[in-house]
């Protein structure tokens, strides 16, 4: 504990305790617990279970850390709206912080809240404090970059403000300079991701506590399951994508029709020689991750962004259906947006932190109120982006952490039904395709058993670690704007351009059936899957 509670945290403690709250399990939670703020509001069977589990572990064992480990698509914000509300309705709290770690998300969280929350007055905390609505919220949205900012949290908040702190991308937003602002506060926490990253597991703990124990601590300090006192790979409640497709109420989710497709150079970089050419009269080697960082190919791009025209899945109404290419960086989805506006005017539109009013492009995309069908994106659409009716999910980068891999794959999994004239029609399946190998690197080559690499931190006060490919990222995160300066254009100068000429050399259809792939196992489930 950081401070002493204020004369205001023990007088607030003191009137709480006039009138205890009760527990969690007397508000009763059914499927139409949230049907009277709005008709087609109802809980599914896995959301009422997992917030039960909360309760269980809160009123009977007096727990006050816990991790629900959920695919993306299941609705975990209706859930935590839910949730918050049957601990404000019981007075187990009175204040509550939900902490994402984008804005986008702060404001997608919103939508949900004003509805389910709306006599909580929930706030973004950046506009509230500016405006005085802070005081009369009991429900705060905040990004982990408003709160660390000048170390506001610290002014504006004692450690007991909050009675309830959740988090949201959990394996995202409690690692460097952000943690010490999550762990500031004295509340209740409560995690929330698809993809929590087990740093202690495939380690042996005992002798490397023995042997060295600070490697030991830097793993259990960005081990998600131990930030919330849960043991290794033991979430308080688990819901994978396998469970939503499988699921006998669903399915929930629905899994990708992956279209391998391989041009020329793209094959020869994946070999362990790489791709040889000539650049300034000198043979270089070039492996994919190399391919439009060190070297442009324009050729190359144009016949991936001709491809995916030629095979992406069309929407009932025969147009190309909303479609999320990843590019490899700002760069390279630029040069990709213009590639497919020179063959259909108009049909992309690039979405990257860099664009000016990103987030509301990003929103108009996902509301059908743009005439774009595609748009290109470095990381920013990768997490926490919702676009239920999304059929492609195009990779033109390599990735190399099945975290990111899977929070990619992840966009596309929602269900969603199409409405023409009468006429329904289910989203039955996504089409993932894949341009860099990427479904074989988790399927053939990557080493389930091998304990995650711990990133290093970069040096720059706040900045992001950097990653290699192989240490568990994906070795082409866009730069953050912040730390880029003038000498990115002298770079991006010096780096060839490749004249030459490419084409498709290979293509393959494989439909993932309800088991998943091999990444959604191994990641997903725990050892007895993986020993058997």
């Amino acid at each position: 504990i950081e401070r002493l509670p204020s004369r205001n945290d023990l007088e607030r403690l003191r009137l709480k305790n006039l009138q205890p709250p009760r527990p969690l399990q007397t508000e009763v939670v059914r499927p139409e617990y949230l049907r009277e703020l709005r008709p087609d509001l109802t809980l599914r069977g896995y959301q009422i279970r997992a917030i039960e589990e909360i309760a269980k572990g809160y009123d009977e064992t007096g727990r006050r850390g816990f991790l629900l480990e959920m695919a993306t698509g299941t609705g975990k914000t209706l859930l935590c709206a839910a949730l918050i509300r049957r601990f404000l309705k019981t007075r187990n709290a009175e204040r509550v912080l939900f902490i994402v770690d984008r804005i986008e998300l702060a404001k997608q969280t919103m939508e949900d809240f004003n509805v389910v929350l709306a006599e909580y007055k929930p706030v973004i905390y950046k506009t509230a404090r500016r405006t005085g609505e802070l005081l009369g919220s009991s429900v705060v949205v905040a990004t982990i970059q408003s709160l660390m900012t000048d170390r506001r949290y610290r002014e504006e908040f004692t450690p007991f403000y909050f009675d309830l702190v959740i988090n949201d991308e959990a394996h995202r937003s409690i690692y460097g300079d952000a943690r010490e602002a999550v762990q500031f506060f004295q509340a209740t926490r409560i995690g929330l991701t698809a993809t929590p990253k087990a740093y202690l597991k495939n380690v042996n703990i005992e002798q490397l506590a023995a042997d060295e124990p600070k490697t030991l601590e830097a793993r259990q300090l960005r081990d998600t399951y131990h930030y919330f006192g849960c043991e290794p790979g033991q979430p308080t409640f688990k819901y994978d994508i396998l469970e939503a497709v499988q699921d006998p109420e669903g399915p929930f989710l629905c899994m990708p029709k992956i279209i391998d497709c391989r041009s020329d150079i793209t094959t020869q970089a994946l070999q362990d020689a790489g791709w040889t050419v000539v650049i300034s009269e000198q043979e270089e080697s070039f492996k994919i991750q190399d391919l439009e960082r060190k070297i442009f190919t324009p050729h190359r791009n144009r016949v991936m962004c001709e491809a995916f025209l030629r095979e992406a899945q069309r929407d009932p109404t025969g147009v190309i259906g909303k479609s999320i290419i990843f590019a490899v960086n700002q760069t390279h989805a630029t040069a990709l947006t213009k590639i497919l506006n020179e063959i259909k005017p108009g049909i992309a539109l690039t979405i990257t932190s860099r664009i000016p009013d990103a987030s509301s492009l990003a929103k108009e995309f996902r509301d059908g109120k743009r005439s774009e069908r595609i748009a290109v994106s470095v990381d920013m659409l990768s997490t926490g982006y919702n676009c239920r009716d999304l059929l492609n999910v195009v990779l033109m980068r390599p990735i190399f952490s099945p975290t990111e891999y899977i929070q990619i794959k992840g966009r596309g999994t929602r269900r969603y039904t199409f409405a023409v004239g009468n006429t329904e029609y289910e989203k039955k399946h996504f089409f993932l395709l894949d341009f860099c190998a990427v479904a074989e690197y988790f399927e053939e080559t990557y080493d389930y058993s091998a304990p995650l690499k711990v990133p290093q931190q970069d040096s720059r006060r706040g900045a992001p670690a950097r990653y290699e490919p192989g240490q568990g990222g994906s070795g082409v995160r866009e730069p953050d704007s912040k730390y880029d300066n003038s000498s990115d254009e002298k770079k991006r100068r010096e780096v060839p351009v490749w004249e030459g000429t490419d084409c498709i050399g290979s293509q393959e259809i494989r439909i993932v059936g309800p088991n998943g792939e091999k990444v959604d196992v191994m990641t997903f489930r725990g050892s007895f899957e993986r020993d058997l």
